[in-house]
């Protein structure tokens, strides 16, 4: 089963550009300041979330039963999908 991680990758590239941008913005006080953070507050949600995601579907394909890995919390799906590295 191949997993698509094109979504994953768009949202670390646009986490890494907002990362950026905060370094060269030299004003904290600046509006554009408060963008650029948000945006990688927002990127890093998005990421994590999409990693969550692909590790449901990648612990389903080791045998799993859906319903089961669908319960689990995010720490949990951390867990389990390190006993399969």
């Amino acid at each position: 089963m191949a997993l698509s991680v094109e979504h994953l990758l768009r949202t670390a590239d646009t986490m890494e550009q907002a990362l950026l941008a905060i370094e060269n913005q030299g004003n904290r006080d600046d509006v554009f300041f408060d963008i650029y953070r948000n945006a990688a507050i927002k990127s890093f949600e998005l990421s994590l979330e999409t990693a969550g995601k692909l590790l449901r579907k990648a612990l389903k394909a080791y045998g799993g039963s859906p319903r089961e890995v669908d319960k689990l919390v995010f720490n949990d799906v951390l867990r389990h999908a390190g006993k399969h590295i």
